[in-house]
């Protein structure tokens, strides 16, 4: 997990309940985070949903390429 215990512990507890409270409070921590990110001169970049690291590869055919 990362460096900051406050969203370690909001992140684990969420996950254990499940519950609205946890999850809004992992909401007001992201955004306090975000926030001071974004005071501190950080940009956001916003990312197409098509976009992809690695194009996907031909698949390779080793049919009979084995030796017996």
């Amino acid at each position: 997990m990362s460096t900051t215990p406050d969203i370690d512990t909001a992140l684990t507890t969420e996950i254990l309940t499940h519950s609205s409270a946890a999850k809004e409070n992992v909401r007001q921590s992201l955004a306090s985070y975000v926030e001071a990110f974004l005071v501190q001169g950080g940009q956001i970049a916003a990312i197409p949903k098509d976009f992809r690291a690695d194009p996907p590869k031909k698949p390779e055919n080793n049919y009979g390429r084995g030796s017996i």
